[in-house]
């Protein structure tokens, strides 16, 4: 289903409707979008008063940035994680680690929805909408919040805030053109205040060339948001998201191939053939349609002057795959490995196959708040989320000019290879159900004026219902597992003087082993749950003109899940022992004569492996190891300008080498990257036009090559102990990229 018409529709209806969102007060994995402490280095740091690690970027700082960015991009220069993204659309591929964790180990939220895959957790730039549309992204470096929608999570959280609809009506545009032919249209219509609801609409349009290679991308969006007030504490919040892609990957270089060839190296930009005349290599079947809906609505009810109640149901739904092999999939008559299908007959031929997910989400959150007393504040809820993953891999049949005769793969659709008794030929077809559920209970113990604790315990169950319905390489099949844990938290603030603020927590998290265990050979089935204690013992110093944080984290995780080989050549996933990550952050950021500003971060990481791993029955020396993918050292450092009108900054940005493989053979250098932002606010008359701007961004300045981040993580990139090497691959740092944006309100 491809709802390319939604932005008329939606236009065409008005902006007077009904529709879904979530309020962020009383919430705490969804966060506030009024900070109410001071802003400080551009918005790139606020004055948290959290019992944890903590970092926000501003709508201010987001404005500032570059234009086409996504939600995860804004979070580049925050202490603790490491953005890196193929290209400046916003839409392509992003990756990042935090504290020594991946990306699927760290949960991501919009409004109280889970963002993560709910099969691998992996996160995608295209579900993060418009950021235009965002009051202010978060991150909690640690530690999920006891009400976090997430199963994956053995980290921290993200979390992205949807702004509200203003009181007055209002038109906001934004145009903005960069390098590569990039474009992106942006606008949002408020309505103002009609009979007590505020709403909004945006729609935007992004498109451009790749940087590398041949092929576009290419993405649209809409976002409505509706909110009710009572006046009397009660409040309907909702919100509606749409955005769909059609994009040409980037192919993802080895070591070797970035030093012989340099970054340009990509996907074939002519077609090639094999001795049979058919097509095997070409950019053009290296694709990636995907599109996504999302709503939430969230009512609190102000029951007495002591108890709230937060109802929140919200449904997720999203659609696509990706095919980024080297090559187009052979088939033929005697390429039956199991048996499923009827081939009989079949010339030899080769086809796009793209790895095709299909998700439906339905949950909902409910809270309720007691003030009990002046000292404390109870929080109980329930979460509970049914989701529905159909996983395939058709064949589609591939045009004599190297084009997919469609590149849009959803199930049973009419251009799918068909076996001859007229069923949809499957390189796989998995259809897994997770129920998942968590009940928690925290207090907030205000012992004095100065001193706050927290404790509080949750109970997480996970259900695993897998359905393989068979496929050319595998017969059919269920499975089914089930994960339920404790899951406590305690901290303590302590306030120690106007300016200087103590903190500690530890909380215990749970990472669910990912859908695919199910379906994998071997004794995957049999896989723990990744269980992790996540330690922090912070100070923040505030003042005026300055703020300045110091945090000192100690995560502790076991059962660490691995994806590998077994001896028979099939996927596994294995449990591989324990990992202790520990390290430093530390945030800075000020005022300084004559309107100037600065802000840096640093963090230090040390993700040290416990244990060697056996694989194919052989060992392998990982134990006292750094886990790949992890730099240990990273430092952010920005000088900016800004009087009003005009603004600003210099950023700086330095990542450590890391590895690509467990056994630390293969090492990638660090590398240092300056970025330039600056902007005028142009004078307006206040009464037509409210605001306008003109800002410009410049990405990678100095035009460094590198490699950004591990794509594939091996065991070993040498020889060890008569296990062969294998090959890791690795995402390319973007070029120098220019972008210019002009935007208005009205």
């Amino acid at each position: 289903m491809k709802l390319n018409t939604l932005f008329a529709t939606l236009l065409a209806v008005g902006v007077g409707g009904w529709t879904l969102s979530t309020l962020a007060e009383d919430t705490v994995d969804i966060g506030k979008v009024n900070v109410t402490g001071q802003s400080l280095g551009n918005g790139l740091m606020v004055e948290e008063d959290s019992a944890k690690g903590r970092s926000t970027v501003t709508k201010e700082a987001m404005d500032e940035m570059a234009p086409t960015a996504n939600a995860i991009d804004k979070l580049k220069y925050t202490p603790g994680i490491n953005v890196s993204s193929t290209d400046a659309s916003g839409v392509s591929g992003t990756s990042f680690t935090m504290r020594g964790m991946n990306s699927d180990q760290v949960g991501v939220s919009s409004d109280g929805i889970p963002i993560n895959d709910s099969g691998d957790y992996a996160v995608y730039a295209n579900l993060l909408g418009d950021p235009e549309n965002l009051g202010e992204v978060f991150v909690t470096q640690g530690s999920s919040e006891i009400d976090g929608p997430h199963i994956g999570s053995s980290g921290g959280n993200i979390g992205l805030v949807t702004l509200r609809p203003t009181k007055d009506f209002g038109v906001f545009v934004k145009q903005s053109v960069g390098s590569n032919s990039l474009n992106k249209s942006f606008a949002r219509i408020n309505t103002g205040d009609l009979n007590g609801f505020k709403t909004f609409v945006s729609a935007s349009h992004t498109e451009g060339e790749k940087w590398r290679g041949k092929g576009t991308v290419r993405a649209d969006r809409v976002e409505w948001n509706t909110l009710f007030e009572d006046g009397n504490g009660n409040s309907t919040n909702a919100i509606f998201k749409y955005s769909t892609q059609e994009n040409y990957n980037y192919n993802t270089l080895s070591k070797a191939q970035f030093q012989k060839s340099g970054r340009g190296l990509d996907y074939a930009e002519i077609p090639i053939y094999n001795s049979s005349g058919k097509l095997t290599q070409y950019y053009k079947i290296n694709r990636n349609p995907f599109e996504n809906a999302s709503a939430t609505l969230t009512q609190r009810f102000q029951l007495r002057d002591d108890l709230a109640l937060t109802i929140a149901p919200y449904y997720f739904w999203s659609n696509g795959g990706s095919f980024s092999g080297q090559s187009a999939t052979g088939l033929s008559s005697t390429s039956d490995k199991a048996g499923n299908f009827d081939l009989s007959g079949l010339a030899y031929d080769t086809y796009y196959r793209p790895s095709w997910t299909e998700s439906w989400r339905p949950g909902v959150t409910t809270k309720l708040k007691w003030d009990f007393n002046e000292a404390h504040s109870i929080d109980v809820g329930y979460w509970y989320e049914r989701a529905r993953q159909r996983q395939t891999q058709p064949f589609i049949s591939i045009t004599e000019n190297g084009t997919p005769d469609d590149i849009w793969g959803d199930y049973n659709s009419g251009n799918q290879l068909t076996d001859k008794n007229g069923a949809t030929v499957q390189g796989r077809h998995q259809y897994t159900v997770t129920p998942a559920q968590k009940i928690w209970a925290q207090d907030v113990w205000t012992v004095t004026p100065d001193l706050t604790l927290t404790g509080g315990i949750a109970y997480q169950y996970v259900e695993r219902d897998g359905n393989n319905l068979g496929s050319l390489y595998s017969a059919p099949e269920k499975r089914d597992a089930r994960y339920h844990e404790l899951l406590p938290n305690f901290s303590a603030r302590y306030q120690i003087n106007e300016q200087n603020q103590a903190f500690y927590n530890v909380t215990r998290n749970m990472r669910t082993p990912p859908n695919y265990v199910l379906y994998n050979a071997g004794d995957s089935i049999s896989l723990a749950p990744e269980l992790s204690w996540n330690q922090e013992l912070g100070w923040r110093f505030t003042q005026d003109d300055m703020l300045l944080s110091a945090t000192l984290f100690h995560i502790s995780y076991k059962d660490r899940q691995l994806s590998t080989t077994n001896a028979d050549g099939d996927y596994e996933m294995l449990n591989v022992g324990s990992v202790v990550n520990k390290g430093l952050e530390l945030e800075w950021s000020g005022l300084l004569p004559y309107n100037f500003n600065y802000y840096t971060s640093y963090t230090y990481t040390s993700a040290e492996q416990q244990d060697d791993v056996t694989t194919r029955n052989k060992e392998l020396p990982t134990s006292g190891k750094q886990l790949a993918n992890v730099p240990k050292n990273m430092l952010n450092a920005s000088l900016g300008y800004d009087n009003k009108r005009y603004y600003g900054n210099v950023a700086a940005k330095y990542v450590g080498s890391y590895y690509g493989d467990l056994t630390n053979d293969q090492e990638i250098s660090g590398r240092t990257t300056f970025d330039i932002n600056a902007g005028v606010r142009l004078p307006v008359d206040k009464k037509i036009l409210k605001s306008a701007a003109i800002r410009v961004s410049m990405l990678n300045v100095f035009d460094k090559e590198y490699l950004s981040s591990a794509r594939t993580v091996v065991l070993n990139a040498a020889p060890v102990n008569g296990v062969s090497a294998a090959t890791p691959y690795y995402n390319v740092g973007e070029e120098r990229t220019a972008m210019v944006s002009f935007e208005a309100s009205f």
